[in-house]
């Protein structure tokens, strides 16, 4: 049945070579990372960020199938600790090698870390092929740690990987590429802390109401509950990932088209709360400020107001694990205001000493 089903895929996928066994992305021999949902066949369908899949194999052959919406899907490869390679997707299904010809036939490392943002695309697993030189091995163990990150683009990552030799693509330098989960401040402190990391995020998306406005749209309340954030039939079991602490980062875009209601903000933060204090009732929560919000020369002084709100929450909340963690405003560049990858680790830095007091860590 399993080379049965290799034989269709690799059929459908010019120029793949031969497929000697098909290990499929539900496997266990795969440790996935992050927030995602079962597809069809052993798929493992794909839309938030930071989602990243943990293997050990013998062998150089190892390759990846890909089945992308589109050609705005990008991955992080790394092999045994080293540089990390960007990959990009095609659309539809496509087969993607992860071990370059040279590697030896001992045991490899590897990590695959999807960098891109929900909006800008979505994709499934097929599963790994060996290409008849590589073989699976059990995965790494999973950390006990477990942290999760609930946000808008900055969560995500946006701009956090700016590349001088990136082509110009619309307003800002190749603005898909340059989103990468895995240099977001929550995907750093993770790592730092030797914790499993969830980012449940998603860009131009905020408590109340979207970048543009929009409250009729799937805002956080909204997709928090989801595997899949643009898709409501698919809703995410709680109890498959209870996290140790939790790090919020919205409002930013709640402020972007003005001040909101600081009733209607407060009171929907406040409902959002209780919801994820269900599904993680021993977990430390923190509220983020704003990096980007910031109170400007001649404006209305939005920062001060979000913070006022924020710490109001705090206050209705009257709970002893939720606490206001403050961030410092980063201007990102003058043309993208979103934090770049060196202020995203300065953002680690400063909510760090927070979470390794409180979990003790």
């Amino acid at each position: 049945m399993l080379k049965n089903a290799c034989a269709v895929l690799i059929a459908a996928v010019a120029a793949m070579t031969s497929c000697a066994e098909l290990v499929p992305a539900d496997s266990p021999l795969v440790r996935i990372e992050g927030r995602t949902a079962p597809g069809q066949g052993g798929r493992i369908r794909i839309a938030y960020p930071g989602v990243t899949f943990h293997l050990r194999c013998t062998g150089p052959g190892l390759g990846m199938l890909l089945d992308a919406s589109n050609a705005q899907n990008f991955f992080d490869v790394t092999v045994d600790g080293g540089q990390a390679v960007r990959l990009r997707s095609v659309p539809g299904l496509s087969r993607y090698p992860l071990l370059p010809a040279d590697a030896g036939p001992g045991e490899h490392s590897v990590e695959v870390v999807r960098r891109t943002e929900s909006w800008q695309g979505t994709c499934e697993l097929v599963g790994f092929d060996t290409g008849g030189s590589a073989h699976l091995l059990p995965p790494p163990p999973a950390p006990a740690r477990r942290l999760l990150f609930i946000g808008d683009s900055v969560t995500c990552g946006e701009f956090a990987d700016v590349r001088g030799d990136d082509p110009l693509n619309g307003k800002t330098p190749n603005f898909e590429q340059s989103t990468d989960a895995a240099k977001s401040y929550g995907f750093v402190l993770s790592r730092r802390l030797g914790a499993d990391c969830n980012l449940v995020s998603y860009g131009g998306r905020g408590i109340i109401r979207d970048w543009q406005g929009i409250s009729a749209t799937n805002n956080a309340p909204q997709f928090y509950e989801l595997s899949l954030p643009d898709d409501p039939s698919v809703i995410w079991k709680p109890e498959s990932y209870v996290p140790d602490a939790v790090g919020i980062g919205l409002g930013t875009n709640d402020f972007s088209r003005g001040i909101p209601d600081q009733t209607l903000f407060v009171n929907a933060y406040v409902q959002f709360l209780r919801i994820v204090r269900r599904d993680a009732p021993q977990a430390w929560i923190f509220l983020l400020e704003s990096p980007i919000v910031n109170d400007d020369p001649g404006q209305p002084p939005r920062r001060s107001v979000l913070d006022a709100y924020l710490s109001e929450v705090v206050k209705v909340m009257n709970d002893p694990r939720i606490a206001l963690a403050p961030v410092s405003h980063y201007p990102g560049v003058p043309h993208n205001g979103h934090p770049t990858g060196a202020e995203h680790l300065k953002i680690a830095d400063e909510i760090e000493p927070l979470f390794r007091r409180a979990l003790g860590w």
